[in-house]
């Protein structure tokens, strides 16, 4: 029952369902989901221990709230993981990986001219994603898959901040063109460069929420 109510739980946290410092009614979510408490209490220490939620003595578990020292961690260490991501991307230089690249490139190329921003962060997120799951490291994809979790969250709560323009568009050729190139060097730091700067855009957006 735990593994079949902790992805709902998990996508209602990242999505904003509850506040920052929101505490979690059990009794309405064992109602929701049909479950006694055992099981909610296990998914609720499971989240505990991903930073969604921290569970407090004679409160329950309530909402975490994401410090500026917590989107700044997670995006260093995303930065270095995807940085690594592009950098065997541009050794093996595959051609199928490069061909579906270049597809959700043009893609997101049109969802800027569109002004689709929902669309164009799927298909960010589907193109670095890509890039991850290309390496084949399990414990490497893993780990980037936990760390996107709050970036899911934090982007959400900061969306409406975030800019968008045309270059943003644009800002994945250049790494396309380094692993298409066989510059692997160069494409580690290209995309570690492109990752601390939306950490940076990121940070910045949570700041201006708060004012």
């Amino acid at each position: 029952m735990t593994s079949q109510i902790l992805p709902h739980l998990r996508q209602d946290l990242i999505e904003g369902r509850w506040k920052p410092g929101e505490r979690l009614v059990e009794p309405v979510l064992c109602e929701q989901f049909g479950v006694s408490r055992t099981p909610l209490r296990d998914a609720l220490r499971i989240l505990e221990g991903e930073g969604l939620v921290e569970l407090i003595p004679h409160v329950g578990a309530v909402v975490t709230k994401p410090e500026a020292a917590d989107i700044a961690g997670t995006f260093d260490i995303l930065a270095v993981l995807e940085a690594s991501a592009a950098e065997k991307a541009a050794e093996s230089r595959n051609p199928q990986l490069v061909e579906k690249l270049k597809q959700l490139l043009k893609r997101m190329h049109k969802a800027v001219e569109s002004n689709q921003t929902t669309r164009w962060v799927t298909l960010n997120d589907e193109f670095h994603r890509l890039l991850v799951l290309e390496t084949g490291n399990e414990r490497l994809i893993e780990i980037h898959e936990h760390l996107m979790w709050h970036v899911h969250r934090v982007r959400h709560i900061t969306y409406h901040n975030l800019p968008f323009s045309a270059e943003r568009g644009h800002q994945h050729d250049a790494l396309l063109e380094r692993i298409q190139q066989g510059d692997a060097a160069g494409a580690f730091a290209e995309m570690r460069s492109h990752v601390l700067s939306v950490g940076k855009q990121v940070l910045a957006a949570s700041n201006a929420k708060k004012d």
